[in-house]
């Protein structure tokens, strides 16, 4: 199936890590053009000559999201480089986990710098360019704690809740502008994160999951190149699950 992905750009945020990573070779798959961010040097590089070996096109712009400014360059980088931003995925793990009362304030307000205000910074800088243009669409990483509280993840998860009704709000906003604004919201899927905690005893992911599984991060990176692609373009504004059935009532 043609996702009419093929010389778009698309700016990848968060894309050393496991689901970014992913996300940005869906995307040169699709014959996009992806401008990668994050903060690793190195490992973007690294990223993009792959991308780039296997006949993608591939730009590394390095970037603290928690910096507005810098990320306002970024974005005025990638339009200077490559011509136009067609999408903005986002995505940043918050290793915030923990029973509540042992979780001190510094905790949840790393939660909203990092992954709250580093959203939204993202956002501000890449929706003027979509605008200009009158096309764009947004895909942001949401996990499913932003729907259903889960007990030793509550920073990230009211981050997520939080930023599911800021998504909903730019959907509504600029919608009329042609731009789509939506979420993908992974369940467990399977990292070095997610491992440790397994490992420590903290939690059993797969438990009440009707597939019986962790998903995995390519899962979801197929999720939010559905949702960027014009196969998606007339849904805006949802929280698409990609947890295996786990949640099962809102």
């Amino acid at each position: 199936m043609d996702m009419g992905l093929s010389g778009k750009v698309a700016w990848v945020t968060g894309a050393t890590g496991a689901i970014g990573r992913e996300i940005a070779l869906g995307f040169a798959r699709e014959g996009a053009r992806v401008a990668a961010s994050a903060r690793t040097p190195d490992k973007l590089a690294a990223l993009v000559d792959e991308i780039n070996a296997g006949g993608g096109e591939a730009i590394s712009v390095p970037v603290d999201v928690t910096d507005p400014a810098a990320v306002k360059a970024s974005a005025e980088n990638i339009v200077g480089t490559m011509g136009q931003i067609d999408v903005l995925a986002t995505t940043v793990a918050v290793p915030a986990f923990g029973p509540f009362l042992e979780i001190d304030a510094d905790v949840f307000r790393t939660a909203l710098e990092v992954k709250y205000l580093g959203y939204i910074n993202c956002f501000q800088a890449a929706l003027p360019h979509m605008i200009a243009r009158e096309t764009g669409a947004i895909v942001a990483i949401t996990g499913t704690g932003g729907k259903l509280p889960i007990s030793i993840h509550l920073p990230g998860g009211s981050v997520n809740a939080a930023l599911n009704l800021v998504l909903k709000g730019l959907a509504n906003e600029y919608g009329p502008k042609g731009i789509r604004v939506n979420a993908s919201s992974p369940g467990p899927i399977m990292s070095e994160r997610q491992q440790q905690m397994i490992d420590s005893g903290m939690s059993d992911p797969a438990r009440g999951i009707p597939l019986g599984r962790m998903g995995d991060a390519a899962e979801v990176a197929d999720s939010v190149v559905f949702l960027a692609s014009e196969r998606a373009n007339y849904i805006t504004g949802q929280v698409l699950g990609i947890d295996g059935g786990g949640i099962k009532a809102l």
